[in-house]
This record gives C-alpha cells, structure tokens and sequence, in this order.
C-alpha cells in the first residue's frame, strides 16, 4: 500500500461518501472504486459495505482506517523532521573535544547554542585530542576541538594560542628544573612531545618526573599543596587569582613555547547543514569573544 491507499482509507471514513472523496482526492469516482476493491483484495478483507446511500465502514474497515490516520500523522512528521534536518535545525550533532576545553569554552558555547537550535540534540564526548582524531577520521564524530597539530586534511578554524606556562607554589628558578620533582600529567602524544622537545632544547639531563596525575585539575592541586611543579600548555586549568608562581616558558632561542587549538572537520560535513550552521555559530561566538566583527578564517592544511 502507498501513501494514496492510506488517504483513500482515511478520507472515505471521514466522509463515507465515494464521489465526494474522488473529489477531495482530485480522482474520477470510477478509479477510486476500483482502487478501494483492489485494496479489499489485497489484504483479504472487506473494508466497506456499499447500499444504495453510500458505504458503511465494516469493523475490519474501521480498524484499517484508524491505522491510516496514524500512518499518514507519521509520514508528515517524518518529512517535517527530515525538512529540519535538511536545513540543520534537527537532528543529532556528534562533538568530541578535549575535557578542559570542554569545561572552560565549549559548554557556554553550547547553551547559546541550544538557544538558537533547540531541536538540535549534541553527543559530547570527551577523550585527549589523539582520539579525537581518529574519531573524525573515522567519521564516529562531525567536529572536534583538538590542542595541537594533525597531519589529517582537515577543514579548520583556529580557536587560541597558548603559551605554556611554568607553575610552582614557590618562586623557582628556570634554570633549577632538572633538580627539583616535576607533576606530570599530559597525556596526549602530541602535547607529550611538545614538552619533551622543548625541555631538550633546554636541559641535558631528562626531568626528574615525581607523580603522573590523570587530569590538569589534580595536576593543580598537587601543585598546590607543594608537592612538585608543572608544566601547563594553556591557562585552562589555570584560573585567575590561584596565588601560584607563574613563568611564561621559551626556548633556548627565546621563541615561545606554543601550542595552537583547533576547531575541526571533515570535508565531506562541510555541506552538511548541521555541521555547517554549527561551524558558523563557533566562528560568530570566537569573533564576540575576541571583540571583533571579523571571523577567523579557515584553515585547510595537507601536510
């Protein structure tokens, strides 16, 4: 059965009458006679009795038209859904982004977000930026907010620069690092070697590593309570007024120890109205936070 069979059903039992139905569904009286005997064979049943004024629906005839009601209420749900979904205002959006960049920006973003798209549903997930690659590439996430660089061609848009910053409870010197306990706690193999690179470039002995804390929030707070310093790569868990010693950190050459964050996706959801709406929103929400009107550009790296 189609989509006219249902109407037919339906149709005839709100108004039992075959000529003023063929009107409502612009069909001669004939071919709806003979679709509605088709229908009866079909499903080996009688749906009508017809008499000399008009038809009376038989009990199997009332059920089948209660069904045709609800069948077509779905089918106009569905190509209302599918028409929000065509235009991203439905549907689910799948984001994976750090846990710190998750927390500190993303979360504001997407109550604004949520505002302007309530029918929209967001899978957040949160995982070090190395997985969330390999979730883009597998194509389990539309975009992710990573900290660092990627040889994937992915579309992206810049979201910060950070300088990484050395922590302490007490004053220290740069120069005393190889001697005192250092609190460990990146796990993610890009942000490792960024580290690890720049404390060669510094150091000819390697650092003496005292705890490995799982998280930056943990790393703080042994920090904190003085049992060693850190190395943080951006001020995410670092908020204002923590009464720490900080110290910007260089290289031997005095260029800054950098680490960019990215917002990115693949190619192929660049067409996608979902995705495109919600890359869009993050470049308007990055340009107001910047306090510009311009919008930072995006990115497209094949390296």
């Amino acid at each position: 059965m189609n989509d006219l069979d249902w109407k037919i059903i339906a149709e005839l039992n709100s108004t039992p009458n075959i000529t003023r139905t063929a009107e409502r569904l612009n069909m001669t009286q004939s071919a709806l006679s003979k679709r509605l005997q088709q229908i009866e064979s079909e499903l080996h049943v009688q749906i009508v009795i017809r008499y000399s004024k008009g038809i009376v629906f038989t009990p199997e005839g009332e059920h089948l038209a209660a069904k045709a009601r609800e069948i077509l209420s779905q089918l106009e749900d569905i190509r209302h859904t599918l028409l929000q979904v065509g235009n991203g205002k439905s549907g689910t959006l799948r984001i994976g982004a750090t846990d710190g960049f998750a927390r500190s920006t993303l979360l504001p973003f997407l109550k604004d977000y949520k505002q302007l798209f309530p029918f929209v549903e967001i899978d957040l997930r949160t995982d070090i930026s190395a997985n969330l690659i390999t979730m883009l590439r597998d194509f389990q996430i539309h975009v992710a907010f990573i900290c660092g660089e990627t040889d994937f061609d992915f579309q992206r848009v810049l979201i910060s620069v950070d300088q990484a910053r050395l922590v302490n409870r007490d004053r220290i010197e740069l120069d005393d690092l190889p001697n005192l306990s250092q609190i460990a706690y990146l796990r993610d193999p890009f942000s490792a070697k960024l580290l690890a690179d720049w404390w060669r470039d510094r150091f000819s002995v390697p650092p003496r590593i005292g705890i490995h804390a799982n998280h930056g929030d943990a790393c703080r707070e042994m920090v904190v309570a003085g049992l060693g310093y850190a190395v943080f790569l951006s001020n995410v868990f670092l908020p204002p007024g923590s009464g720490l010693f900080e110290i910007p950190i260089y290289y031997s050459n005095y260029a800054p120890l950098l680490r960019n964050s990215w917002m990115v996706w693949q190619k192929d959801f660049s067409q996608v109205p979902l995705v495109s709406h919600f890359v869009d929103f993050v470049r308007m929400k990055l340009a107001a936070t910047n306090g510009t009107t311009k919008t930072p550009g995006i990115v497209k790296t094949s390296k």
